[in-house]
């Protein structure tokens, strides 16, 4: 069993709420697309048209969509979080019983430090990613899909300009993808290595006091602290060097409106309720872009910590004494 088929493995007890919350997400952001097209009613219809009896509807109806939009994301979080809580105790109960089944060998070869660092910063990586990426990463496609679409049905000229940053965003996301995975391995590796080097010195506090080796262990961890700050920073620097580039790409698009948008208002190509329609569907353009780099961060965080590496397996989907035929590698490693 491969480490992602383990991870489905428990989100599929789960797949009720997971279904419900891809539905809930599909429906909020549907309802996203309401609101700026109304508003562009009321610039044409009422403040140019002179309708001035549909201004008082008009604003009742966007207040009604905010209202379930805001009931219907508390809601939908809510159904996400529960199944990422669901899904981390069903891990580590599963986790816990399958170390306890270990024998000395297996002790012998792994330290503590990296066990304790799967039950507790991995695991709440992977909660993460049902609780906050899953249905993010969703939701900001299909508010970019649902916003170009309907951009298009205002001005497709428009909406081809404002496609322009689209290669460069791919491009990006492809970048930033390999270079992060590596990165958060190394500052697993590095957090697992300084946990067990605690570990290791608290349990064997009595041994150091007696050959007075305070100094030098203050040394060692001293030397583990700065290696597993330097991947914190090498991480980090990841994100620094793309997240402004998606910020730029995003915010490129409320100049290219102005600009073209603009224009063509005043030569008559589009009405002024048109370009305050796309104008309302820019932040659904702008928001993917800019959440661009954290959802590829937070990715490669959750394919990092479900154990995506090609040696030193456990495999806790199994009991153990089974023979390798019976007991493929996979599941978590470590």
């Amino acid at each position: 069993m491969t480490p992602m088929k383990w991870f489905f493995s428990f989100l599929k007890k789960y797949r009720k709420n997971m279904i419900l919350g891809i539905i809930l997400t599909i429906v909020i952001t549907s309802l996203n697309i309401v609101n700026p097209y109304i508003s562009g009613m009321i610039v044409d219809d009422v403040i140019t048209g002179g309708q001035y009896s549909l201004l008082y509807p008009l604003v009742g109806l966007m207040l009604l969509i905010v209202i379930i939009r805001g009931a219907l994301r508390f809601y939908y979080q809510l159904v996400f979080e529960t199944a990422s809580q669901g899904v981390l105790y069903d891990m580590r109960d599963k986790v816990y019983r399958k170390l306890l089944q270990e024998d000395f060998s297996f002790y012998n070869k792994k330290r503590t430090g990296d066990l304790m660092s799967r039950q507790t910063g991995d695991m709440d990586a992977i909660r993460h990613f049902v609780a906050y990426v899953i249905y993010n990463t969703l939701e900001n496609v299909l508010m970019f899909a649902f916003a170009l679409v309907m951009i298009f049905t205002v001005n497709a000229k428009l909406a081809l300009c404002m496609l322009a940053v689209l290669p460069f965003t791919a491009l990006c996301t492809y970048m930033q993808s390999r270079e992060v995975k590596p990165a958060f391995k190394r500052n697993r590796d590095c957090f697992s290595s300084l946990n067990a080097f605690v570990q290791e010195n608290v349990s064997g506090n009595r041994v150091v006091r007696a050959f007075s080796k305070e100094d030098y262990e203050i040394e060692k961890f001293s030397k583990e602290n700065d290696a597993f700050r330097a991947a914190q920073i090498s991480a980090s620097n990841v994100w620094k060097k793309y997240v402004p580039i998606f910020e730029v790409l995003a915010y490129s698009l409320n100049i290219i409106l102005m600009l073209y948008g603009g224009y063509m208002v005043i030569q008559g190509e589009i009405t002024l309720g048109d370009l305050v329609v796309v104008n309302g569907y820019l932040w659904m353009l702008n928001n993917p872009l800019r959440m661009a780099g954290w959802l590829v961060n937070d990715i490669g965080n959750f394919i990092t910590s479900v154990g995506l590496r090609k040696k030193e397996t456990i495999n806790f989907a199994e009991p153990s004494g089974s023979s390798p035929a019976e007991n493929p590698p996979g599941n978590i490693m470590i």
